[in-house]
């Protein structure tokens, strides 16, 4: 008697955290019950985006005809005499494979050491995060295709403390560009920017016009009452991108874009009124953070309120991802115990005024703090703000060179300028006499130092 067939019975899909560890998915939305009792952010059962490394290696070189050193550029910002003002008022599986530098997977040991940019967890990153996904570039622009992947590989790992497959720079903030055109044209403008840096300004692409279509885009979608929540999101995701292109930048339109996120704010109601999800938290994370970091480089009344009200709020990535990550608990302690010194030092100087004494223990305690990072360890490159206020209030020659230089091996790593204008502007405020209120001086510059 033949062997009867067994009928095909078609596979179901399960969340992609659960297929790349070969286990059973019971599909449960928004966040399957296996990621939930494991405490992994769950991708759920819809599109898929990833951003990570790997892929069609090469697929991505410039040709000479092709290359984006054809032509030049000033490189001038646009100038915007002011913000726009804001009121009340598919089924199918698509996955993208840009190459990254996904450092860390919550599974790998901990260390602080031994974890530079020379490290081979460093430079290839856990074997989940580069899971080999199909590179698909039919819904890419390829004109854009370059710029995606240039911030994928060197913008969103800059952005938190610990580079993985959930830094929402990459797996949120990129899925969303291929949605939305002011979304995408923020991004483009960050990479633009930044890469033209590398190549001194000699990019066919201009940065200053994709900044400017982006500035547009949030000017047209002023009335935010007429517009659904994922159109409202679009215009906190552009603005909070359109922060880190000025971080790269260095220019002075740091307090017109944040005024616009505050602007936005108010006028959705508050946090309450950005909805819920993944991209809800993790916009909540940013602006959180941003706003603490934003405040004392805008004025010194505003540095203190902020710190006073908002400073355990902006803990909030720093938690999320030690979540994430339970063996590097160390390195989210000390960043963590950085910043409230930092803290500390920035409400004492300005509550007490320019004849106020700080115990200089308090500096030369940040110090021994921050040395516990090595040189290229993971975390370090967060760290900027908490040293650049430190800095600013220390007095010893030997403090001063060493903060100076940890700023100067930051710039070195990641290229943004506004960087060099933190030490312009720590030159100027040490300058002067040992009475300074240095907290009044570092709006003057109208550059966002993070």
């Amino acid at each position: 008697m033949p062997r009867q067939k067994r009928r095909y019975v078609p596979k179901v899909k399960g969340c992609y955290e659960c297929s790349q560890r070969r286990i059973h998915c019971d599909r449960v939305q928004p966040r399957c019950g296996k990621c939930a009792s494991r405490g992994i952010l769950c991708s759920g059962l819809g599109i898929r985006y990833r951003f990570r490394d790997g892929g069609n290696q090469g697929k991505i070189a410039w040709q000479d005809g092709d290359s984006p050193q054809g032509g030049t550029w000033s490189g001038d910002l646009p100038q915007h005499q002011r913000s726009p003002s804001f009121h009340r008022g598919c089924s199918s599986e698509g996955q993208f494979d840009w190459t990254s530098n996904v450092t860390n997977d919550p599974a790998e040991p901990n260390a602080l050491a031994g974890l530079g940019p020379d490290s081979s967890e460093a430079s290839t990153g856990s074997s989940d995060a580069k899971a080999a996904l199909p590179l698909s570039i039919d819904l890419v622009d390829p004109s854009n295709e370059f710029l995606l992947t240039y911030f994928s590989h060197h913008i969103a790992p800059q952005m938190v403390v610990m580079d993985d497959k959930y830094n929402g720079w990459r797996y949120l903030i990129l899925p969303f560009a291929l949605s939305d055109k002011m979304v995408m044209d923020a991004v483009l403008a960050v990479s633009a920017f930044h890469l033209s840096h590398k190549t001194r300004g000699t990019l066919s692409v201009r940065p200053d016009k994709l900044y400017a279509k982006a500035i547009l885009g949030l000017q047209s979608r002023s009335s935010l009452n007429e517009y659904d929540m994922l159109t409202k999101q679009s215009i906190f995701v552009a603005i909070i991108t359109l922060l880190v292109g000025v971080m790269v930048n260095g220019c002075s339109d740091f307090p017109i874009l944040f005024n616009m996120l505050q602007s936005a704010l108010d006028a959705v109601g508050g946090e309450g009124g950005l909805g819920n999800g993944d991209m809800t938290d993790f916009l909540l994370r940013q602006i959180r953070k941003f706003r603490v970091y934003a405040a004392p480089l805008l004025s010194e009344e505003a540095g203190v309120r902020s710190i006073v009200a908002h400073a355990k709020e902006s803990f909030d990535c720093l938690h999320y991802n030690g979540n994430l990550h339970p063996d590097h608990a160390l390195t989210f302690y000390l960043n963590a115990y950085l910043r409230q010194q930092a803290y500390d030092i920035y409400l004492e100087r300005a509550l007490t005024g320019p004849h106020g004494t700080l115990d200089p223990e308090k500096i030369e305690r940040f110090k021994e703090t921050l040395e516990l990072f090595p040189e290229g360890s993971l975390g370090e490159h967060s760290l900027v703000w908490p040293t650049f206020i430190a800095a600013s209030e220390s007095l010893k020659d030997e403090h001063r060179l060493y903060f100076k230089q940890f700023l100067e091996k930051q710039f070195h790593r990641n290229g943004f300028l506004n960087l060099q204008q933190a030490l312009i502007l720590l030159e100027k405020i040490w300058a002067r006499s040992s009475y300074t209120n240095w907290p009044a001086l570092l709006p003057e510059p109208r550059v966002f130092i993070m």
